[in-house]
């Protein structure tokens, strides 16, 4: 009795807290809340619901059935996605109780039923890629099993309700293998060792065969084109290949060398168990498979802890490998211990406890998210309550109301219907269900994971032919949002020649421009202009150019050394450091793939107003670049070679007449080149509604210093400015501002000077939008600087002054 009730507890907990019965509300209350995370599950259910092709299409890590671990199905396949949930939580649970009743002796049952607890506690707090292996790992592991023991004296037979589980679970297997290529490579792995095991023992291959076919009928259900899984496999080797690289944030960032040799340690003893299992079992073919498997997921889980920054998750892939480890030694064939231990039995087991502290000292220092009991109730009752809600025909899938809640983000001034688009870098909340627009998403369509050459050559090529998106929604990530601090420029970098090239700026909104493509299919030029070696940690001055634009492949090698430490662990931080024209150093990561690749180096384009002014032809010369150097300050002696490959392009971008844009985004546009020519302010400056309206206007709280560049055909300039009505509205009041503009000539003396003082308190017409004009005769005025200053008493407080727009005229 109390067994069952064990039982019905365990089933009850998996259940309610491993099926996602529905999606919760995700509370994004602005753009900064749409992480990449969010990006990607909001694009899963488009894909599958559009049949996108993956390998071709569609480059990503998470396959075509990707929808079975987010957060989102979708309402045309929600009902499919819960009964596969459904369908994998029993078939575990089965399979653990069919583990605990194949052995009489307690010991087994206590590490079994101890085991699964545990597992499902790792589950539940959020390690879903080690759920969806469980299958292949569970099905591996007791096959081979069974043929170990069988080998040995046949003590272990197995029952025709196992093996309708296995096949239960090899199907499940073939199925979930096609949500995140990691499941695909370790479920593949898995069957082809079974398959190696099935032939030498000249047995019909049935767990293999069900395997495949179930991942064949999965990829055809996706409305996939077989010919294209070869292509995916392939796309997405070379994906998890540069993500080590990629997502570097140090030599020994975050995880410190102590904790990497705690790891390290762990690892190394739960392959000592494994060949202590090989030779307790005297190196028999399953027994050798045994090891092999577990040799290949202690490596598949180091690329995930060290070079992906995911140790959670590689100790979630590891604690059942150490659990199916632990059975093998214990009683591998049903006899009792004093019996089975040998010499080889006792070091095993010393090596799996002592691994397993390991891990949990690795879990323990860093902070693994274990939820609370609590959080696990209202976890449990809140998917009980999506449940009934299922029950009664009801849609509990929220992916077109957060879709909805998302599109108020960006609201175009026009919105041409019937066209194709893509926005860029990873927004994709923002334009998928949108009405009168088509999603047409490039290859690997985050930016963020075009991580190399070649995808981020791929994507370039997207843009080159007939099927490039009629739109692209544009952005250049703040760096607040970026990922390790990555050159802005590197983000689909081989892509930016054509974006502003073959597409013209016709709308711009305070984040994002929208780019048209041309009916003319224009080509940029890149004459080379240096080619040289250079040594880390040399600084090289760069060259001018006809354009103003330096473009810049840069192909940082390792060494023999370094291939074999970034094999087992990974690489160091490569930065690349700037000195500009405005006499600022930046610091930023550069991934040694996109810089092979391509990037535009100068000038620093760290705003979308930078890329904007260049989309016009226009260069933002303070960010001009002067002097670049490479580093590794953190890599071992000898890891990078010695020379670097630098070579420097002049980007010739075509000149032709460009489309006007609406008078409020050539505003905007203008605001945002005063933000990024800002060189002093109380607070950063930002964009705000001018006294509860819907016009934006750019608060430059006073103190603040911004400049306006001008050509020698200029003239004039009119300038409207204020103060918001919260400066004298209230029981606080401002002593008011002081305007003072200052026309610079180009050796950057002083041509002239105005000046206009306003003072609301005294002073009724100095509420509201206020204009200044002035005016110059001398073509050598080159710089307009405007200084907002604290007012008479010089006291700051409250002077919530801003600039509503600027116009220079001939």
């Amino acid at each position: 009795m109390i067994k069952r009730l064990m039982q019905l507890i365990l089933l009850v907990i998996m259940i309610f807290g491993l099926v996602q019965f529905g999606s919760v509300d995700w509370h994004l209350n602005n753009l900064g809340d749409l992480s990449v995370d969010a990006a990607f599950q909001l694009a899963q259910p488009y894909f599958i619901e559009q049949h996108l092709q993956f390998g071709e299409q569609v480059v990503f890590t998470y396959g075509p059935w990707g929808v079975l671990l987010t957060a989102f199905t979708g309402s045309t396949y929600h009902t499919a996605v819960l009964l596969f949930r459904i369908a994998l939580v029993v078939c575990i649970f089965l399979a653990l109780c069919v583990l605990a009743e194949r052995y009489s002796d307690r010991n087994s049952r206590i590490v079994t039923w101890v085991g699964a607890f545990a597992l499902v506690l790792l589950w539940i707090t959020g390690q879903r890629d080690s759920y969806f292996l469980f299958p292949a790992l569970l099905v591996t592991y007791q096959r081979l099993t069974a043929g170990i023991v069988n080998d040995e004296d046949g003590s272990l037979p197995v029952r025709q309700s196992e093996h309708l589980l296995w096949i239960a679970l090899s199907l499940l297997s073939g199925w979930a293998a096609l949500a995140k290529f990691n499941i695909f490579v370790v479920s593949t792995i898995a069957h082809l060792l079974i398959l190696t095991d099935d032939v030498n023992r000249r047995r019909w291959p049935v767990l293999p065969f069900m395997y495949a076919a179930a991942l064949l009928l999965a990829w055809l259900s996706a409305g996939q084109n077989i010919a294209n899984l070869p292509l995916w496999v392939f796309r997405c080797l070379d994906l998890s290949n540069g993500y080590a690289d990629a997502m570097a944030m140090g030599f020994f960032v975050p995880y410190g060398p102590e904790l990497v040799a705690i790891y390290y340690g762990a690892v190394a003893l739960i392959m000592l168990t494994g060949v202590a299992v090989a030779a307790l079992h005297r190196w028999r073919l399953p027994a050798l498979l045994i090891l092999l498997f577990t040799l290949f997921l202690c490596a598949v889980s180091i690329k995930h802890g060290m070079g992906g920054n995911q140790v959670e998750q590689s100790l979630a892939e590891l604690a059942p490998v150490l659990w199916f480890m632990s059975q093998l030694l214990l009683l591998p064939s049903g006899r009792s211990v004093e019996q089975d231990m040998s010499l080889w039995g006792r070091i095993g087991l010393a090596a799996a406890v002592t691994g397993l502290l390991c891990l949990a000292l690795v879990a323990a220092k860093i902070n693994f998210p274990i939820v609370s009991l609590q959080q696990a109730m209202e976890g449990m009752r809140g998917n009980a309550s999506f449940l009934a809600t299922t029950l009664r025909g009801v849609s509990t899938d929220k992916w077109d109301a957060t879709l909805t809640g998302l599109h108020r983000f960006w609201e175009p001034s026009t919105l041409p219907i019937g066209q194709t688009i893509d926005v860029y870098p990873q927004q994709t909340g923002l334009v998928i269900g949108r009405k009168g627009l088509h999603y047409s998403p490039r290859p690997a369509f985050l930016s963020l994971n075009a991580h190399t050459s070649a995808l981020a050559l791929l994507n370039a090529r997207h843009l080159e032919e007939s099927t490039a998106p009629d739109l692209i929604l544009f952005q250049v990530l703040p760096s607040e949002l970026g990922v390790n601090n990555r050159y802005p420029a590197l983000a689909d970098g081989p892509s930016w020649p054509l974006l502003l090239s073959r597409y013209d700026l016709t709308d711009f909104s305070s984040e994002f421009l929208v780019l048209s493509k041309r009916s003319d299919r224009l080509q940029p030029e890149r004459p080379l202009i240096v080619e040289r070696k250079v040594a880390l940690d040399e600084q090289v001055a760069l060259p001018h150019t006809e354009s103003g634009l330096v473009w810049a492949e840069i192909d940082i090698k390792r060494t023999f050394l370094g291939k074999l430490i970034h094999m087992v662990y990974k690489s160091p931080h490569v930065i690349i450091s700037t000195h500009t024209a405005d006499n600022i150093d930046h610091t930023y990561q550069l991934v040694p793939e996109l810089g092979k690749a391509g990037f535009l180096l100068s000038p620093l384009v760290e705003d979308t107003s930078s890329f904007a002014q260049i989309q016009r032809r226009g260069i933002p010369s303070r960010d001009t670049v002067k002097l670049v150097r490479i580093s590794s300050p953190d890599a071992p002696i000898g890891f990078w070679a010695s020379d670097i490959t630098l070579r420097l392009f002049d980007l010739l971008l075509p000149t032709t007449a460009l489309p006007s844009l609406p008078p409020d985004a050539q505003r905007l546009m203008s605001l945002q080149f005063l933000d990024g020519n800002t060189t002093s302010c109380l607070f950063p400056p930002r964009l705000e509604q001018l006294n509860g309206t819907k016009q934006q206007v750019l608060a430059l709280h006073a103190p603040c210093q911004t400049e306006v560049a001008v050509s020698p055909t200029n003239h004039s300039m009119t300038i409207r400015f204020g103060l918001q009505d919260s400066s004298f509205s209230g029981p606080a009041k401002t002593d008011g501002v002081i305007v003072q503009v200052v026309g610079l000539k180009s050796d950057g003396k002083e041509y002239s000077r105005w000046i206009r003082t306003l003072d609301p308190e005294t002073d009724m017409g100095d509420r509201g939008i206020q204009q200044m004009t002035i005016s110059w005769q001398d073509t050598m005025v080159e710089r307009i600087v405007i200084k907002l200053l604290a007012g008479v008493n010089n006291d700051p407080s409250y002077d919530h002054s801003y600039i509503q727009d600027i116009i220079v005229s001939n």
